[in-house]
């Protein structure tokens, strides 16, 4: 009879000992995972924020060399080409915004990257240099708060929800 209890308690501590064993080993796999998808936001998110930024600031220098062929003359084969390259990096830059959108978990940071898109869509309206100088310089401030925004979104350690 103890041959049999000692049998049975055996096999009842090898199987609490492998239910144990597979807790520990799913829960450091959660983690893992957790772990690197975080990663993987936080370069996409990355990636995606510097990629708007840039983008918004070529379309301004695009919007800028527009608005002062046009001071000179509207018929002109490089105001035609920078008008184009102007349209093409419209597109982009909406392009980005809408990845920003996609990516953003603080609404403070679709909102400024938005702003910063509405600086820079009609600066090539301007109608003086010191204006255009002055909606140039707005664009910048506005790149630069939604930098500083999305840096701190993207260097804030959140856990992921289990």
């Amino acid at each position: 009879m103890e041959a049999v209890l000692a049998g049975l308690f055996a096999i009842g501590g090898t199987l609490l000992g492998s239910l144990v064993t597979y807790l520990f080993q799913q829960r450091t796999a959660q983690r893992a995972e957790q772990f690197t998808i975080s990663a993987r936001l936080r370069e996409e998110r990355m990636a995606v924020y510097s990629g708007f930024a840039g983008t918004v600031l070529e379309f301004r220098s695009a919007q800028y060399n527009r608005a002062l062929l046009r001071f000179e003359g509207r018929e002109s084969a490089a105001y035609d080409e920078a008008k184009a390259t102007s349209y093409r990096l419209r597109a982009a830059s909406w392009h980005s915004l809408y990845r920003v959108r996609l990516l953003a978990d603080d609404p403070e940071i679709t909102r400024l990257a938005e702003n910063a898109m509405t600086l820079v869509a009609d600066m090539h309206d301007s109608t003086e240099r010191a204006a255009l100088t002055q909606r140039g310089d707005a664009v910048r401030e506005a790149v630069e708060e939604f930098i500083t925004a999305a840096s701190a979104e993207v260097t804030r350690a959140k856990p992921l929800p289990r």
